[in-house]
């Protein structure tokens, strides 16, 4: 039964790979580049857009020969499937990346954010008491979020919801509309 899944195991090992890829150009470029507006722009619009729905589609286009009826929820399985291996894999990445490889990155990320949300307030024309209470309750909400590991794993939890959602209208697409053995040719 998992043979007939083998294709999205390898869509979410490719999509894997390409994010990755994505990440080290940018965090050779600049470390803190996701922690900046720009950054957020192609965060949403490649992690959460542009990879997820292609590489999801194509985990369940490639699994479909390997059925004789496509259902709603053999489409689903498919491209959820594809969408779980990417953040399996993913998250190890992370873990390791954030406690052995660059164990400050996730700090200098979370000030410059706080950085960049107080420049952008500033230049939005606010007064200074509300960007120091803003600052202020940023800083304060910051140190009671989840840091390490737990924070990966709830960023892929977070992922891994929004992969179900690609899924679900995916397997809409793809699925066989009806059993081909009940098509009757007159």
């Amino acid at each position: 039964m998992l043979e007939q899944y083998k294709p999205a195991l390898k869509q979410g090992v490719t999509m894997t790979v390409v994010g990755l890829l994505i990440f080290f150009v940018t965090y050779a470029i600049d470390p803190l580049f996701l922690a900046k507006p720009k950054g957020w722009m192609v965060l949403i619009v490649v992690n959460m857009l542009a990879l997820p729905i292609y590489f999801l589609i194509m985990g369940a286009k490639a699994c479909k020969p390997n059925f004789d009826y496509y259902s709603f929820g053999k489409a689903f399985n498919a491209a959820f499937f594809t969408g779980v291996v990417a953040a399996v894999l993913t998250l190890a990445f992370n873990v390791v990346f954030v406690n052995v490889i660059d164990t400050n990155w996730e700090a200098e990320m979370a000030e410059e954010v706080l950085n960049s949300t107080e420049a952008f307030m500033e230049k939005m024309g606010a007064p200074q008491d509300a960007i120091d209470k803003a600052m202020d309750d940023a800083r304060s909400q910051a140190a009671n979020k989840p840091k390490g590991f737990m924070a990966q794993l709830q960023s892929t939890g977070g992922g891994l919801l929004w992969y179900a959602v690609i899924a679900l209208i995916i397997a809409l697409v793809q699925r066989d509309k009806e059993p081909k053995d009940s098509l009757v040719i007159e």
